[in-house]
């Protein structure tokens, strides 16, 4: 009879410790949410806005080692805030609804981890580079412009 309630009690120990990790691993992530506003004109691969900051004036300045940074990221999209240019993979890109239109501006808001971040460097329009994970969309802005 012993032998099997100190079975028991280490069973129990093992899985209160086991759901404490999971509880723990997972409440890290939410104190590191943070909510963005992005253009829906997007997304557009990072290779293509590499290819951009390198060779376009509107990024003159910008910081070798950010962009090096970004080139070691591979396979990922962006997409545009007026603050920042926010990286991420195409499995939470796909999460952000995009439209274009003529008369309006749309912005997309999501929660999201930011994983790294770094300034694009001493250009015109300074902007941080953003890269995230575990986006969670959470509503649309809209701007209607009189025409």
């Amino acid at each position: 009879m012993n032998r099997s309630l100190i079975a028991i009690v280490i069973v129990l120990v093992a899985i209160l410790g086991i759901f404490s990790l999971y509880a723990i691993d997972h409440s890290s992530d939410d104190l590191n949410k943070t909510t963005l506003n992005v253009s829906s004109e997007g997304p557009l691969e990072l290779s293509n806005v590499i290819e951009d900051i390198k060779t376009h004036d509107y990024y003159k300045g910008y910081d070798n080692e950010t962009v090096e940074w970004m080139e070691t990221l591979g396979n990922k999209y962006v997409w545009f805030s007026l603050d920042e240019i926010v990286i991420m993979d195409k499995g939470d890109s796909d999460k952000i609804p995009s439209q274009y239109v003529c008369d309006a501006s749309f912005y997309e808001i999501f929660s999201c981890n930011v994983v790294e971040k770094h300034p694009l460097g001493n250009t015109p329009y300074p902007r941080d580079i953003v890269l995230v994970k575990n986006v969670e969309y959470i509503g649309e802005n809209v701007i209607s412009y009189d025409v």
